[in-house]
């Protein structure tokens, strides 16, 4: 373990230089470099009591802006070039003018300038809109860093913007009196170029081996591959070189995939030995951080990310991508998008800014810290639409921050027939409405309070008194008709006698705490629950003959259809014929649970309606089950669902009319959104045969001024 002792100068009565050196190496180093000391790490105040975090994922690959089906992780990118060419190889063609190995990621790095790039723009914006502490990537998979490195060639300084991102953004932030904490994401760069991923002995992908052949420098950028000692040294390195130039305030770590891949369990006992030295050697790493920082009197912190933790429970908090414990869980924090993606994603799906402000006061109520991130321009603007949630955030924050700021859980995280949620500060209860209070409601975790435990009750941002009573139910809130200028989510605060925080309640078990969270998908595809298009509708009609159709009637179309399976009857032609005809159709064998079909819409249209029309043959094939897709993508996106924008669900039910007609409808005068692909994906709709997919007679996407 790497420890660091103090010369004194300063001469102490009654004590010798041994027993001086003991006492300061006592003093400055409370961690001995075992898992169960850092498992004693305390929660520092500025985290605990901050809430609000900034995280930003910027680097070369915010200049690409892309990724295949317009959602997920665009940080991913420089990795998802390689392996999957036939898509990615004709995008750099068009854009760049050439592909690899000719043209690679390291050639896409000149164009990541940060020209506009304002960091005390940047630190005030954060301040103004309630950020108490900056998460900026130091480093991500891709090799790259953003800091004055002497260790390699390949940073911010020596190329690209030609200035130290993480130390220009660490003295504009801490100038407005927020925390600071450069993220480290090295732990997959081993296998993130490599032919594998998160196998221990990784290989090139041979256009990156290529790549390298041509140009010896680019070595270090993409490698070195696998788990070696040399690969496990450059990461504890590169980290120490941050940790001294730029003092984080927290030591902040992405998932570890291979401590749970390639035969590992680390955290079970099963290491190869590679992976073994490479905790070994992160334990020690976290522990001169955690000892540095008492050296230096500052209150640092470590996160521990991950569903399959990367340490042991206890060393720093719990901590996912989107995050969102259904129980008040031991510290957490959820690093939250606004859209799909974390780096730069042009066109991503934003979330609404009603969905922001609950996911932030749900976090918050649960223990939680809400680090939302931001995905910049490689120019250094920020996107307006995360610019207006940013704002938004900010807005709320001022007239509510009471309930937020130095905030803790209440007994009960919240209430949902009411749509509450509840944080506590002192002897304050608050009681956060996410939904409009225009009617009296009733606080249930009350019941059995006499009226002397309350002394006031007020709505915050408001001037108008505040009626309430104590009921055998609990504490009844009659709001008033002024509600004030907060948007979103309005706060009661409500002042009694007593202490209001429950420590008692939390779920320490970490494991317990996270289950029914999502998965995290470490290649960032995009796998919420499925929303239907805002704004869109499913209409459904049936009819007693091919021709009863009133409203939604068949036309024949001239696109292109494919199937993800073989299927038997008809040709696939037909499904765009306009006719329908008494059969099957194209169907799937029996046993099919995911199959699909393709449609090319020849060019990038805006599609206003999509439809499928099935016959109820055999009084069971009628039924309606799927899943619609769309994609903007140049060239044909595969099969992969993550590849493209979910649109919306359609189930019909039972149905026992001849034929049924299903279709999924945008808002007048709304499109559905932009795309060149859509995709059908059916579920079955019996367990005959082990599932039977839909029958489809006709398939149709209509467009704007074009109906096919």
């Amino acid at each position: 373990m790497h420890m660091k002792n103090k010369l004194f100068v300063t001469v102490i009565s009654g004590m010798s230089l041994l027993g001086l050196l003991s006492y300061e190496a006592e003093a400055s180093a409370p961690y001995d470099g075992s898992w169960e000391a850092l498992q004693d790490m305390p929660v520092p105040a500025w985290f605990d009591d901050g809430k609000i975090g900034i995280f930003i994922h910027w680097g070369p690959y915010s200049e690409i802006g892309y990724r295949k089906g317009g959602r997920g992780y665009a940080e991913h990118v420089p990795k998802m070039i390689y392996r999957d060419p036939e898509h990615y190889y004709p995008y750099l063609k068009e854009r760049w003018g050439a592909t690899p190995p000719e043209f690679g990621y390291k050639d896409i790095i000149p164009e990541f300038k940060a020209e506009n790039w304002d960091p005390d723009e940047w630190a005030k914006l954060f301040k103004e809109v309630g950020a108490t502490y900056v998460v900026l990537t130091a480093e991500h998979h891709d090799g790259w860093a953003n800091w004055d490195s002497d260790l390699t060639p390949w940073n911010a300084v020596d190329m690209g913007p030609h200035r130290d991102l993480v130390g220009d953004l660490g003295k504009a932030v801490r100038k407005q009196g927020l925390k600071y904490a450069p993220s480290y994401h090295r732990e997959r760069h081993q296998s993130f170029f490599a032919k594998k991923l998160y196998v221990v002995n990784a290989e090139p992908l041979p256009d990156i081996a290529e790549e390298i052949k041509r140009n010896p420098e680019a070595a270090s950028l993409y490698g070195p591959f696998g788990t070696s000692k040399e690969f496990v040294d450059s990461y504890v390195a590169r980290w120490k070189e941050i940790q001294e130039k730029y003092q984080p305030d927290m030591l902040w770590m992405d998932d570890f995939p291979i401590y749970t891949r390639d035969g590992n369990q680390v955290r079970k006992g099963t290491a190869k030995p590679e992976v073994k030295y490479f905790d070994d050697q992160v334990r020690d790493m976290i522990t001169d951080f955690m000892n540095d920082g008492a050296a230096r009197g500052a209150d640092v912190y470590v996160n521990n990310k991950g569903g399959n933790r990367n340490w042991p429970d206890g060393v720093g908090c719990l901590e996912k991508d989107n995050l969102k414990l259904k129980v008040i869980g031991p510290k957490w924090q959820s690093c939250t998008t606004f859209g799909t993606s974390f780096g730069y994603l042009e066109g991503d799906k934003y979330k609404t800014v009603e969905g922001v402000m609950h996911e932030m006061i749900e976090v918050i109520s649960r223990n939680g810290n809400f680090l939302i991130n931001i995905g910049p321009r490689g120019d250094g603007t920020i996107p307006e639409p995360q610019v207006e949630r940013l704002r938004a955030m900010g807005d709320w924050l001022k007239i509510n921050g009471d309930a937020i700021y130095g905030s803790r859980y209440w007994k009960e995280c919240d209430q949902k027939d009411e749509h509450l949620c509840f944080t506590t500060n002192g002897k304050n209860l608050y009681a956060i409405k996410m939904a409009k209070p225009t009617a009296p409601f009733t606080i249930t975790g009350t019941a059995g309070w006499k009226k002397g435990q309350v002394k006031s009750v007020r709505l915050l941002g408001s001037k108008a008194n505040v009626s309430w009573s104590m009921t055998p139910k609990g504490l009844k809130i009659t709001p008033p008709r002024n509600l004030g200028p907060s948007e979103y989510a309005w706060t009661f605060e409500i002042e009694t006698t007593e202490e209001q925080h429950h420590p008692n309640v939390i779920q320490k078990n970490a494991a317990v705490a996270l289950q029914g969270t999502k998965a995290v998908d470490l290649d960032g595809h995009d796998s919420a629950k499925v929303k239907n298009v805002q704004g869109s509708t499913v209409v459904i009609e049936t009819a007693s003959s091919a021709h009863g159709f009133k409203q939604l009637v068949p036309t024949a179309g001239g696109q292109r259809i494919k199937a993800n399976r073989k299927t038997g009857n008809d040709p696939l032609s037909s499904l765009t014929d306009g006719k329908l005809a008494k059969g099957f159709g194209p169907i799937f064998g029996n046993g099919i649970t995911d199959g699909a079909y393709k449609m090319d819409l020849g060019a990038l249209r805006p599609v206003s309606a999509i439809t499928s029309w099935s016959y109820n043959q055999k009084g069971r094939r009628g039924s309606q089950k799927l899943t619609v897709y769309g994609s903007a993508s140049l060239s044909d996106p595969g099969w992969d669902l993550g590849n493209y924008t979910v649109l919306g669900q359609i189930d019909t039910g039972a149905c026992t009319a001849p034929f049924t007609a299903a279709s999924l409808r945008a808002a007048d005068d709304k499109t559905l959104g932009n795309f060149r692909w859509i995709l059908w994906a059916v579920s079955p709709i019996s367990t005959q045969g082990g599932g039977e997919n839909t029958a489809y007679q006709e398939l149709a996407v209509e467009t704007t001024g074009d109906v096919s």
